[in-house]
């Protein structure tokens, strides 16, 4: 399994969303936004249609930035991604709220496992700001 997400930057700030928890086994807390990979798609594609289901509003994917493997499945990756919001009329679908965060305070979030660790390996290599 492959599921992506995307990194939006604005103004030294990166875009996090809150998951809502409703769906039964549904993990809460903050993520960068996407989901899974479809049959058929590819990552890139994948991101798009999560972002404009989720948040209603379309991307331009820039470029690859980094991948990890999701806690408890060795065999499933998330794969993340710079991206560009097109509009900033975002409407949220599944989650509570969406926040602009310095990178220096994504600490103080209740990030997901996986998103913690990408979080890690992105500020190793600079790509937060």
């Amino acid at each position: 399994m492959i599921v992506v997400a995307a990194v939006f930057k604005k103004a030294g700030r990166v875009l996090l969303a809150e998951r809502s928890g409703q769906a039964p086994l549904t993990l809460t807390g903050w993520e960068f936004p996407g989901g899974k990979v479809e049959p058929g798609e590819t990552p890139e594609q994948a991101l798009a249609r999560e972002i404009r289901e989720e948040m209603g509003v379309a991307i331009s994917v820039v470029r690859f930035l980094e991948m990890v493997h999701l806690p408890g499945a060795p065999e499933a990756r998330l794969m993340a991604f710079e991206a560009r919001l097109e509009s900033e009329d975002i409407s949220l679908s599944s989650h509570r709220r969406y926040a602009w965060v310095e990178p220096g305070e994504l600490e103080n979030f209740n990030l997901l496992p996986a998103d913690r660790e990408l979080v890690k390996k992105l500020a190793a290599r600079n790509l937060l700001v």
